[in-house]
């Protein structure tokens, strides 16, 4: 195997000839299909961002529904939803590491209890900075309203190493593990959350935009794929150029 790996392939290009080593041509060959996958992921991920941004769009400027009809609804992510209920302020989760610029924070979750429902609805209140002790929980006054807008939204289910503890009062986690929750705070809970209207009492930075949840912007997800296709490319014109040597040079 080694034999055939150090054998080189020979193309006659004039006075010149491109004599790459097997081996050469298969490692090159594993480095284009890398990168190209890489490019063509970031391609795939830019087209899924314009389609939630396009989503957003669409249902931020439709009136919100009430809560039945909501459900009725095959696609509710984004959804403008009104729901009349109360507060449940002893079910308290903090949404920790959440950037607001260079500022670290809390998004502050409080479970709100639709009127005729045996289910509770974790509504993101939103950010608040965490206070000069990090390890110190920020203050959280209790909501009132018996009548809450908003629009849906499904938790995110990244993977973390380190599980909160959900004994402890409030709940500080860094995901929101629905089910997980539900146990904690002894509530079953909708496996969606609510993103409490700007407008509505109750609540602290509210900036529900598309470039703050979707993070990285379809424009960088393409200039990310630029650079790994060009990285592609930039293996092929190695590959090359290393292998192309003049005739008289190469031993017969």
């Amino acid at each position: 195997m080694a034999v055939g790996l150090a054998k080189e392939l020979r193309v006659s290009l004039g006075s010149r000839v491109w004599s790459p080593p097997v081996w050469a041509l298969l490692l090159a060959f594993a480095g284009v299909l890398f990168f190209c996958r890489l490019g063509v992921w970031q391609l795939d991920r830019a087209v899924e961002k314009e389609v939630m941004i396009a989503s957003y769009a669409a249902h931020a400027s439709q009136p919100a529904m009430a809560l039945p009809d909501l459900l009725q609804q095959k696609q509710i992510e984004d959804r403008r939803v009104h729901i009349d209920g109360h507060w449940d302020n002893s079910k308290l989760v903090l949404l920790e590491n959440q950037m607001r610029g260079p500022q670290a924070g809390f998004h502050v979750y409080t479970a709100f209890v639709p009127l005729n429902s045996p289910q509770a609805i974790l509504v993101n209140r939103g950010w608040v900075p965490v206070v000069a002790d990090i390890q110190k929980l920020p203050s959280v006054p209790p909501a009132q309203a018996t009548q809450i807008s908003g629009s849906v939204a499904f938790p995110s289910n990244f993977f973390t190493v380190a599980e909160p503890d959900y004994s402890q009062q409030p709940l500080r986690v860094a995901r929101l593990d629905m089910v997980s929750l539900a146990r904690a705070v002894g509530t079953e809970l909708y496996p969606f959350v609510l993103r409490l209207d700007a407008i509505e009492p109750d609540g602290f930075v509210r900036e529900w935009t598309p470039a703050a949840r979707i993070g990285m912007a379809p424009e960088k997800h393409r200039a990310y794929a630029f650079q790994w296709f060009s990285l592609a490319l930039a293996v092929l014109v190695v590959l090359v150029l290393v292998n192309l040597r003049n005739k008289d040079d190469i031993e017969v």
